[in-house]
């Protein structure tokens, strides 16, 4: 017996009763579609085409009112004029062709004037009109003639008297008329004036249609049909076919030519009649709306002036009410009908008449009905082909998804149970889907489970190894780079700083070590935000790494702070040379959230092995070397020095003195009186900290502020100082001191805080003391780095009471722009001036320039460091405010401030030129 069956017969096949089902189902769909876009998608993009035909209607009468309003304000910008500007004929003859001659709308505007009722202008002169018009080249020019005393005048004009029943702002639209000029037709805005509730004349704005038929044509073009319009008595404004609608004539041996009305086409076009009634009809329709207004001025009208008829009459006042209605505004479809053979298309169309409330004309739009039906039909088709299109792609992919995932499975297990199997072989056949839901998936499960058991070890095993491997490079990385920039860090830097030093004894060749640190890194921090110092962190790495040298080695060793290991390096001129190539590099300015950033750098350099024998030393003392690069102005270079190590070491030592004596209470404050000019007041005093050492005795601020601005704790300094000052300004004020401010001065550090505001103000509340006795003196250097923010910084100060001065002005590099900008009030003059006044020109003039741009600025100024009655006098005869010195008062403690400045007791100064109360000399 066989072993094998017969091949399965091509009709008997899953695929091919799959196949024929598919194909049933995709003609009965197909039959199904089409009855539905037949049926139903057809009319509705019938109905679609006929409101695309209300929208370009609607658009067309939109576009003409929005020229017409331009007419419309310019009328009542004239109509404002002649009510309100002075009866002067030279102001109108200048001012009212510049409001008329707009170049933008040039092509609208044909003319205008003010038009004041009789006697109205000048006293004893019936016709006083000042009009303007354009000539054959556009040009406005005056048009003297209605003011003709033998000519007919204006009064009585058509467009003239209906002004006398409007209401103020209304325009009145004339009939129209032709440009005797562009042979264009035109229309009249007519706005009456009125003076103190009075009727006192009308002005006017001629409008140019010349464009009217161009806009008709644009807009009816995706119609394929045509647009026409008429007037409010159903005259012509524009039509496709002029020969039809124009007539020619003779005037004064002039040809002209005018639009005839609807009627008469009608009368020369018997197809054109159902429109024409249409468009009576409409007329006729707004006459009857004004039988129950009683109050209109139709019979005035035909009586005070013969050329309006009483049917126009009739419509003008039809018009007033338009105007009357709240929805004026709004473009209306009158009327839509289908004629069965238009006399210019020569085809059934659909005709769309459409109002413009504001002016009565009618807008006439023609549309070919078959553009609708062959439109519609063309949708439907493509919609139709499109159905077809995707049912085909769906029975395609219907057919590939179900050879795919029941055909050929099938057949894989047919063929994995026929393969037969070798003795001793490794090599199992393909795993089967076995994720189905279905029976083929249980099959392929129970196939699978034979190949998967003899893998699994082998793969879990692998998958283990690789991963270990992975995590073992990954920390190992990690481990040795910086996360941010992917530099070395500290610990590899170290590893390839020993390995240096073992090559240089090797070889026996010199090396040196760089410690670089970026100038004012904390100020973008602070700025700019965090995110913005990683990127520049990240822009500074990648120049550093492309320095030219491919085995030299960079690294971060955290926060702004970079090494290098600079191989052979024969001689210092070597180290000079890269140093002079990395700060090259970091002089490019790095662009950082659309800022560009200049940065600098401080370098320190220690050389391998003249300076140092292991990686530690030679790392510390590189780090020396930049700090002292930072001390001698920053953006420089430095090699290491013996000198400078025990400079480090001396202010260490200084720095844990200062920890130490801010909790044991060694500071005290001294106080430095501040006088006006004639030294006739005390103003004040400034405060100044000394340190009082246990051993070391009295320390200058000199020696130790530097080093608490380095280390931070200025911070804590300040803090300190601004408490003491508090508490002793109470003792001021107990003793008769008040009228009186204490001078702090303001590190650049502290000026920096985000939080100082706030910590100052805190402190002054503890102490229940106001800000009003305390001035801030701030240095120039402390503003400059970011003028923005130390503005806001200052202003927020100022606002909250404080006095502030700018400390040691002249030294700096204030900008003037700048400095008008600063909310401070009082200028101190720097003592290195004040010092040479008596022996240097310079001093004197530098001197009084600040004097005088002070005061120009409404500043108060001092000068500080007087020593010598010669620089008293020099400073009083160029008007200084104030004197701070030596000379005026020594530096004392708040005792004998207060023994020497209380109100106890008279006393003079000892050169009798300022009184004060004392109760000690």
């Amino acid at each position: 017996m066989s072993s094998n069956r017969s091949i399965v017969k091509a009709k008997n096949t899953i695929l091919f009763k799959f196949s024929f089902g598919m194909t049933l189902l995709f003609l009965v769909m197909t039959a199904a579609t089409y009855m539905v876009v037949d049926l139903v998608v057809k009319d509705y993009l019938v109905n679609k085409n006929k409101e695309s035909i209300d929208d370009i209607g609607s658009h067309i009468v939109s576009e003409i009112s929005q020229r017409i309003s331009v007419a419309e304000t310019l009328t009542r910008h004239l109509a404002a004029a002649g009510e309100t500007w002075p009866q002067d004929p030279e102001l109108f003859y200048k001012v009212i062709p510049q409001m008329l001659d707009m170049n933008e709308y040039k092509d609208i505007i044909a003319g205008g004037g003010v038009w004041p009722e009789p006697l109205q202008f000048t006293p004893g002169v019936v016709r006083r009109s000042f009009f303007w018009g354009r000539d054959n080249v556009g040009k406005l020019q005056y048009f003297d003639q209605y003011n003709d005393i033998e000519g007919t005048g204006y009064h009585d004009e058509e467009w003239y008297v209906p002004g006398r029943y409007s209401k103020q702002g209304e325009c009145l639209w004339s009939k129209s008329y032709m440009d005797p000029y562009t042979l264009a037709p035109m229309v009249t805005c007519t706005v009456a004036m009125f003076k103190q509730g009075i009727f006192s004349g009308n002005a006017t704005v001629d409008v140019s249609l010349q464009n009217l038929k161009s806009i008709l044509r644009q807009g009816s073009a995706k119609l394929r049909g045509y647009a026409y319009a008429v007037d409010r008595n159903n005259k012509f404004l524009s039509f496709p076919d002029d020969e039809l609608t124009k007539i020619s004539n003779r005037v004064s041996n002039h040809l002209t030519q005018e639009y005839i009305t609807v009627n008469q086409l009608a009368e020369k076009l018997g197809s054109f009649k159902p429109v024409a009634d249409i468009l009576t009809g409409i007329n006729q329709s707004l006459i009857q709306s004004i039988t129950d207004h009683k109050n209109l001025p139709a019979d005035n009208l035909t009586a005070q002036n013969k050329q309006i008829s009483p049917l126009n009459a009739q419509i003008i006042s039809a018009k007033v009410l338009a105007q009357q209605d709240q929805n004026e505004h709004r473009n209306t479809k009158t009327i839509s009908m289908l004629s069965k053979q238009d006399f210019l298309l020569g085809e059934p169309v659909i005709i769309s008449v459409f109002m413009i409330p504001k002016t009565l004309w009618k807008v006439v739009v023609v549309t070919p009905q078959q553009v609708a039906i062959i439109s519609a039909s063309k949708v439907a088709n493509l919609i139709l082909m499109l159905l077809i299109a995707i049912m085909i792609i769906a029975a395609f992919l219907g057919f590939i998804y179900c050879r795919r995932s029941l055909i050929v499975p099938i057949y894989q297990m047919v063929n994995q149970l026929q393969r037969p199997t070798k003795e001793g072989e490794s090599v199992s056949p393909e795993l089967l889907d076995d994720q189905r839901k279905d029976e083929f998936g249980l099959l392929a499960y129970h196939f699978n489970q034979s190949k998967m058991a003899l893998d699994n070890n082998n793969r879990d095993l692998k998958l283990q190894i690789n991963e270990r491997k992975q995590a073992e490079n990954q920390l190992k990385h990690l481990a040795l780079h910086d996360p941010l920039t992917g530099l070395p860090n500290r610990l590899l830097f170290q590893d390839r700083l020993q390995q240096a030093i073992a090559l240089s004894n090797r070889h026996q060749h010199k090396f040196a070590v760089f410690f670089m640190d970026l100038d004012n890194f904390k100020i973008i921090n602070d700025t700019m935000g965090h995110e913005a110092g990683d990127e520049l962190l990240k822009e500074v790495s990648s120049r550093l790494s492309d320095t030219g040298r491919k085995m030299d080695t960079v690294a971060r060793l955290g926060g702004d702070e970079f090494a290098f290991i600079i191989t052979k390096v024969d001689a210092v001129k070597d180290a000079v040379s890269f140093a002079k190539r990395l700060n090259k590099l970091l002089k490019i300015p790095v662009e950082v959230n659309g800022n560009n950033i200049n940065m600098g750098s401080s370098i320190g350099i220690t050389i391998y092995p003249d300076d140092a024998a292991n990686s530690e030393e030679l790392l510390r003392n590189a780090d020396i070397a930049m700090y002292q690069a930072k001390d001698d102005g920053r953006n420089t270079v430095r090699f290491f020095t013996r000198e400078m190590n025990a400079k480090l070491q001396k202010n260490k030592e200084i720095l844990t003195d200062l920890t130490e004596s801010l909790t044991q209470e060694h500071f005290e404050l001294y106080y430095q009186p501040l006088f006006t000019i004639e030294q006739d007041t005390l103003v004040g005093a400034e405060a100044l900290i000394r340190w009082h050492h246990p051993e070391k005795g009295m320390v200058p601020p000199d020696k130790f502020i530097a080093v608490a601005e380095k280390s931070g704790l200025i911070n804590e300094l300040g803090d300190w100082v601004l408490a003491q000052a508090c508490r002793e300004i109470k003792n001021f004020v107990n003793v008769g001191i008040t009228d009186f401010k204490i001078a702090i001065n303001i590190s650049p550090v502290q000026f920096r805080r985000k939080d100082l505001l706030q910590h100052m103000l805190m402190i002054l509340a503890r102490h229940d003391v106001s800000p009003d006795f305390i001035e801030l003196e701030i240095t120039e250097g402390a503003v400059m780095d970011n003028v923005d923010q130390a503005i806001e910084t200052m202003q927020a100060l100022h606002d909250a009471g404080f006095q502030l001065a700018m400390d040691d002005f002249g030294t700096g590099y204030s900008s003037l722009s700048y400095l008008k900008r600063f909310p401070i009030q009082k200028m101190k003059i720097d003592r290195s001036f004040i010092s040479d006044l008596e022996n240097d020109d310079d001093s004197k003039s530098i001197t009084t320039a600040i004097i005088q741009m002070s005061h120009s600025l409404g500043l108060h100024v001092l000068a500080e460091g007087v020593e010598t009655e010669a620089q008293l006098h020099y400073l009083q005869d160029e008007k200084c405010d104030y004197v701070q010195g030596y000379y005026t008062g020594k530096p004392m403690p708040a005792s004998a401030f207060i023994k020497k400045f209380s109100v106890s007791e008279e006393s003079k100064y000892p050169n009798g030129k300022w009184t004060v109360s004392t109760t000690a000399t």
